[in-house]
């Protein structure tokens, strides 16, 4: 055998017995999570024209939110939401790939007035048959279109802990041979969560208090991504963090992940464009394998001067992206 066949097999036996040592190597990559707006849906010209300022303000991967929905945290029959059937989000898929992006399909929860991980629904197994049916659906479209990943749960708390996620897995890999995540919504869960080895990565949101001193945020900010990669490596697993954002707002770092709806406050675009910046910096020098900032919309209009919410568009903060 050849010398380079040699050092190919080797380093193919490398990538599969240290998957996290294997993504060192890989260059750290930059992403968005895309939510759709009411006023640019999937498959509009305004839609594509969003993923082309995307594309172009430096973003290599951008993660589509698809949404399962439930009535109360209490329900056992989540289904597909009616603004994400698998042919609607697949015209998004679509344009993510025109523009030049890697399109990654990101299921989450919705429950009204609620954050997904308030559910907690009253038969467990019921839930997970009928998740199981409604992720299935977006493993067939991941599959079809040829996604590089499918995250198939975004910040389950409260059934993080069920017997049911091998058998949710187990289902989706019949279907599709991509990567297959689950998205812990924080550190101290993702450390929690004993179900890592069935998933080819462990990922994380990321928004924990931090201080308003940035010598101090820096070292928060440094510990928490050293955590990460800790966590990553016992589980010889590369580290995503999928979802980190920070509102352009005064005053929002004690509670990062509040929205304006949660509290109003005053416009402050340096904030938000430091935080993301520095978090960029922190993460990228510890071996993680990429970050999606939340978020950016369909509307290539959104956000702006005035915003307070998370979207980077359009505010000096989209300008990370660059990775300059």
């Amino acid at each position: 055998m050849a010398k380079a066949t040699v050092r190919m097999a080797l380093a193919a036996l490398v990538m599969w017995l240290y998957p996290a040592a294997a993504s060192a190597e890989e260059p750290f990559w930059m992403g968005v999570n895309v939510k759709e707006s009411s006023n640019a849906q999937w498959g509009s010209d305004a839609a594509q024209d969003s993923m082309n300022r995307l594309a172009a303000s430096g973003a290599t991967k951008a993660m589509l939110v698809a949404f399962t929905w439930q009535a109360e945290p209490s329900s056992s029959n989540p289904v597909i939401g009616s603004d994400s059937s698998p042919e609607h989000i697949r015209q998004g898929l679509r344009q993510m790939k025109q523009a030049g992006l890697q399109a990654v399909l990101k299921v989450h929860l919705w429950i009204p007035d609620h954050w997904a991980g308030d559910a907690e629904p009253e038969d467990r197994k019921a839930w997970f048959q009928a998740y199981e049916e409604a992720v299935m659906e977006y493993a067939r479209l991941a599959a079809q279109e040829e996604l590089p990943a499918l995250i198939i749960g975004t910040e389950l708390r409260g059934l993080e802990s069920s017997a049911y996620w091998p058998n949710l897995v187990a289902a989706v890999r019949r279907v599709y041979d991509g990567k297959v995540l689950y998205v812990a919504n924080s550190l101290e869960r993702a450390e929690r969560f004993r179900y890592w080895s069935l998933f080819d990565a462990v990922a994380s949101s990321l928004y924990p208090s931090l201080s308003e001193h940035p010598e101090e945020r820096g070292a928060q900010m440094q510990a928490a991504a050293e955590c990460l990669v800790a966590l990553g490596e016992r589980h010889s697993r590369p580290v995503w963090v999928a979802e980190l954002g920070a509102r352009s707002a005064e005053g929002s770092l004690t509670a990062p992940w509040e929205s304006p709806e949660q509290r109003d406050l005053p416009v402050d675009m340096d904030i938000q464009r430091d935080i993301l910046q520095a978090w960029l910096g922190a993460l990228r020098q510890t071996g993680i394998e990429g970050l999606a900032i939340w978020c950016w919309y369909t509307d290539p209009e959104a956000g702006g001067e005035q915003d307070t919410d998370f979207t980077i568009q359009n505010k000096p903060a989209q300008a990370v992206l660059k990775q300059e």
